[in-house]
């Protein structure tokens, strides 16, 4: 066991509660967690879309120099040496995004920054999940322990929820209209074999694949059913060599807006989706209870 802090990546799959992970690992004592849940290193390191993090992070970055100069003005409150050492962070994660390839002791010096005592950094990035395997076999070596963990939900609710998400950012930025309409104009193009995106994010027989070449001990695949349990989190962090301690299980964390799918869309998304229950259920034995009953329709 090495003396460096463990190095977990959370790859997904989005909507499966790895914001409630984030927020579980940032409260607890013995983890330290960068400036934000995604860093999006290593998709930027491989060209999957890497302007996008990039202007991200320069527009968070305008925001909080904009909010400083209004504070320093005297026209708003705010926490100044707060407010600055996040920027700085920013401005390193910017930094980190545009070396890339080129030099990943930059990225682990911003996750190992500050750690002290901490048994444990992550990068909760769940695009990750369409990293080519051995992009995660380079991962798993970065340094000396890693953890993976892969977190699956069931996959008619994981895509609707997906779709009720992408609709309600939308709507925020005043784009999409109505969130409910737009939440179900979403799965309709997915249904017509558009949005492929969403559809690959959800491919857990192709995720589960690629972590077999990883050693089995630096890998724990897990259910959304499941997670929020005391005895999950004990086996969490178990998992991650970490202390057990109790969890906020009730709360949610970055949900989309609440809207019923009904029953003919749902039918038209479990025959889609049938042959991802068909392979997490060959790799992964018993499913919980939500997975068997949308499997019992197709």
């Amino acid at each position: 066991m090495s003396d460096r802090a463990t190095l977990l990546f959370g790859i997904g799959a989005p909507k499966t509660g790895t914001s409630w992970l984030y927020s579980f690992l940032d409260a607890h004592p013995q983890c330290h967690m960068p400036v934000a849940k995604e860093l999006h290193y290593w998709d930027t390191v491989e060209g999957m879309n890497p302007d996008w993090q990039k202007d991200f992070v320069v527009a968070q970055i305008t925001r909080l120099r904009d909010r400083i100069d209004r504070i320093e003005a005297g026209e708003e409150e705010g926490r100044l040496p707060r407010l600055r050492r996040r920027l700085k962070q920013m401005e390193r994660w910017l930094a980190v995004l545009v070396i890339g390839a080129r030099d990943p002791r930059a990225y682990l010096d911003l996750l190992y920054d500050g750690v002290g005592e901490a048994r444990l950094v992550a990068d909760i990035t769940p695009a990750y999940c369409l990293l080519p395997q051995k992009r995660l076999q380079v991962m798993a070596e970065v340094v000396p322990e890693t953890r993976f963990l892969f977190l699956m939900r069931d996959p008619v609710d994981r895509y609707w929820s997906q779709c009720r998400f992408m609709a309600g950012k939308r709507a925020e930025r005043g784009k999409g209209g109505d969130p409910e309409s737009a939440a179900r104009q979403l799965l309709d193009r997915a249904l017509r074999g558009e949005n492929a995106d969403i559809a690959q994010r959800g491919d857990y027989a192709a995720v589960l694949a690629k972590l077999e070449g990883l050693p089995r001990n630096q890998v724990m695949c897990g259910f959304y059913e499941n997670l929020f349990k005391a005895g999950s989190v004990r086996s969490l962090c178990d998992f991650l060599g970490i202390d057990r301690v109790k969890a906020e299980l009730k709360e949610k964390i970055n949900a989309g807006p609440e809207v019923d799918l009904d029953e003919g869309r749902r039918s038209a998304l479990q025959r889609m989706l049938a042959p991802q229950y068909a392979a997490v259920a060959e790799k992964m034995g018993a499913l919980p209870e939500e997975w068997q009953r949308n499997m019992e329709k197709v």
